[in-house]
């Protein structure tokens, strides 16, 4: 019984020390996927109300808020026109690298920076690179970009230069 008791002990020690490099990995992965569900939600909550929503980075401090507008009855009791959510911050050991808002500058790596989704559908095109700091090299970045036409995010875990979808429909 002890013998089993050591291996099954053994066998689990084995499998936390192979699952630990593991973590790092799906912290970047869901880092990226609940960056691009706000993404997604802001747009749909700026048609809903009518009215715009914000995205807020903090490329310093790895964050990002929601800037929304307060609602008739919010602002009859005193509120500003606009409410701060709280801060969402990146999981442990993962970063912004930069974040590209347009395809004729160099993506920013500092700095606060806020995105803008139109009641009309209409939001700012942009992408932005995660970096996880724990993992090789060949998997470390994961992107997420939002299409500026069609609002929809799509994710790639491959080294990506951000060139809008706009530019190819452009008529020469």
């Amino acid at each position: 019984l002890m013998v089993v008791v050591i291996l099954i002990s053994t066998a689990f020690t084995y499998g936390i020390v192979n699952i630990d490099h593991l973590v790092p990995s799906s912290r970047l992965g869901k880092a990226a996927r609940d960056l691009g569900g706000t993404l997604q939600r802001l747009r749909g909550m700026a048609v809903f109300h009518g009215r715009p929503y914000f995205l807020e980075y903090d490329l310093d401090e790895y964050r990002y808020r929601i800037i929304r507008p307060t609602s008739k009855a919010e602002q009859d009791q005193g509120l500003d026109e606009w409410l701060e959510t709280a801060w969402f911050d990146l999981p442990e050991g993962v970063r912004f690298e930069a974040l590209f808002l347009s395809a004729d500058r160099d993506g920013e790596t500092s700095g606060q920076f806020r995105v803008e989704f139109s009641p009309t559908g209409e939001v700012m095109g942009h992408m932005i690179q995660l970096i996880g700091l724990k993992l090789p090299e060949s998997r470390n970045k994961y992107t997420v970009e939002l299409n500026a036409i069609t609002g929809l995010v799509s994710y790639s875990n491959e080294e990506k230069s951000y060139a809008p979808v706009r530019d190819e429909f452009e008529f020469r």
